[in-house]
């Protein structure tokens, strides 16, 4: 009957056994730890890759605004640079900062360029702006800058922080709706 030998064996447990079982945990947590360090590393990378291409931007109207203001001209080059450098702002910043640049910024260009006689001349001729002009054109700037402080940090809450804040909000909300 060897196989009812089989049922009585005791098998005596050493440290080996113990350190082989507590291995596989171990390397399990081990292997998370360093998937969630590598996902950090990778969510900081986009941060600053979104910084760097924000602060592109930013500059690019900033430098826009300047040339217009302390150059008192605007060739038609850097009218070019200024919308290639400034595409897909909405998709970089969002739509509301994207909508003041046309609107306040732009239009205010094309309205100094074309009016009659030209405030700005896309030739290298020095005009003068204008006392209300240039007022409006730095109160602009300064309102850009205020929209944007916002995006250019590079500190920006993580997704699971933003998750997080936006569970919360519908949290409360579903309570208010319940009372």
């Amino acid at each position: 009957m060897p196989f009812e030998n089989l049922l009585n064996i005791s098998v005596q447990k050493d440290w080996v056994d113990y350190l082989s079982a507590m291995l596989t945990p171990t390397v399990a947590i081990f292997g998370l730890y360093i998937g969630y360090r590598q996902w950090r590393t990778e969510e900081t990378k986009l941060r600053h890759e979104l910084f760097e291409r924000r602060y592109k931007q930013f500059d690019a109207v900033v430098k826009f605004i300047n040339s217009i203001l302390y150059e008192d001209n605007m060739t038609n080059d850097g009218l070019m640079k200024f919308l290639s450098k400034t595409e897909g702002m909405n998709f970089i910043f969002d739509e509301e900062i994207d909508q003041f640049i046309d609107k306040h910024i732009f239009k205010l260009y094309m309205e100094l360029r074309n009016s009659d006689p030209p405030l700005i001349s896309p030739f290298d001729e020095k005009i003068d702006l204008g006392k209300n002009h240039r007022t409006e054109l730095e109160r602009n700037l300064q309102k850009f800058t205020e929209k944007t402080l916002k995006y250019m940090q590079l500190e920006q809450p993580s997704l699971p922080k933003k998750l997080w804040q936006h569970l919360a909000a519908l949290w409360e909300k579903i309570q208010k709706a319940a009372e």
